[in-house]
């Protein structure tokens, strides 16, 4: 395909699917959000979801689309296009790939929505001019991707890149995936949201306790407001925020000697709240060399990573 060419790449959520056509320099053509019904069978649902891809590449059929990547939140056996388990979807065991194969006469690609991520951030944000590269998606929960030499690492069972579920306090609180002190339990916008209720609750944010009173709701982005007005307990929040972020930051720079570490979703929104002492506390706990190599960044194409690097598998 040259630069001109296009692809489809589709981001799978909860309630719809998002559609977009995407040149191969990563910009979007076009684009359209689907409500697909995830409450019947999966092959029901795959159906649907593929009528509506059928309608997009007609619309678009002069483009001459010639294959499409989706990417799903779960655990995907990317290699055999099967769904192993998708809590957002409730599927278990679903081969996807050959559901859409049986409806769509293209080539597909069926991964990981933090590795579409990643992948995104690889071709975009670092227009594929670095070797090493890992993604750290900062939204509900924390996701995370690895390009190892112009490659996504996916490990020995499809299952590399959680780095979300690293533990960086060990006596921490209970993560939704069982363990404890995971770093998306102490980050990721439930996790923030937990910490501002437990300060609630012992009498420490009183002025959060007066803005949800008034009909505030409770979110990072509150969160963020009240720290930019200097509330000291929302100060503190994001200040031990970002020393976590960091403290995970410099494991995964002494580990991978990344060139680049792009972060996204909506808790990097919160800009020098959480990165000015996440950098302060990577730089004192990573060895110097790899840190001084690793260029930290938050992605210019927050909205486009997942669907843009779903498209883009095909480059791989």
């Amino acid at each position: 395909m040259n630069k001109n060419s296009a692809a489809l790449g589709i981001d799978c959520g909860g309630t719809n699917i998002k559609i977009a056509l995407v040149r191969t320099d990563g910009k979007i053509l076009d684009s359209v959000l689907e409500p697909i019904d995830f409450d019947c069978a999966p092959q029901v649902s795959v159906h649907s979801m593929a009528e509506k891809i059928q309608r997009f590449i007609h619309k678009n059929k002069a483009a001459g689309i010639a294959s499409v990547g989706m990417g799903i939140a779960g655990e995907v056996d990317q290699s055999r296009g099967i769904v192993r388990f998708s809590p957002n979807l409730g599927w278990t065991d679903v081969p996807l790939k050959k559901f859409l194969s049986q409806k769509l006469n293209l080539k597909i690609f069926i991964e990981n929505d933090a590795n579409c991520a990643a992948w995104g951030a690889f071709c975009l944000d670092a227009g594929r001019n670095c070797d090493n590269l890992l993604c750290l998606t900062l939204g509900t929960g924390v996701g995370g991707g690895i390009v190892l030499n112009k490659k996504l690492y996916r490990g020995s069972t499809g299952s590399a890149g959680e780095i979300g579920h690293m533990t960086v306090q060990y006596d921490g609180r209970r993560c939704k995936c069982g363990n404890f002190g995971c770093l998306e339990s102490l980050i990721g916008a439930w996790g923030l949201v937990k910490t501002a209720e437990e300060g609630m609750r012992s009498g420490r944010a009183s002025n959060l306790k007066k803005l949800i009173q008034a009909g505030s709701k409770l979110t990072p982005q509150l969160l963020a407001e009240a720290a930019r007005k200097k509330d000291p307990f929302c100060v503190k929040l994001w200040q031990t925020a970002g020393e976590q972020l960091g403290s995970a930051l410099s494991n995964l720079v002494n580990i991978f000697n990344p060139d680049r570490i792009v972060l996204c979703g909506g808790v990097s929104k919160a800009g020098n709240l959480i990165l000015r002492p996440a950098l302060r506390s990577l730089k004192k706990r990573a060895f110097k060399t790899p840190v001084e190599k690793a260029e930290i960044t938050v992605s210019k194409y927050d909205q486009q990573l997942g669907v843009a690097g779903a498209a883009l598998l095909f480059l791989e």
